[in-house]
């Protein structure tokens, strides 16, 4: 990587954990990946998929 791209990287990171300082926001952040995640691999498995009802198994308080 050129410098350009480090610093770049590091503006990136900065970014994110300025929006990210608790770790409710991390938690928040990390479900809603786990959706596309979740998304993504059952296509690539050719499995039939549901967005909506991931999405609402997601927002359930845990346990």
């Amino acid at each position: 990587m050129n410098p350009r791209q480090l610093q770049q990287l590091d503006q990136h990171l900065k970014q994110w954990r300025e929006n990210h300082a608790d770790a409710d926001s991390v938690r928040t952040a990390y479900r809603q990946q786990v959706l596309k995640f979740t998304l993504s691999s059952m296509a690539l498995e050719n499995e039939p998929v549901n967005p909506e009802r991931l999405a609402e198994l997601l927002c359930q308080p845990v346990r």
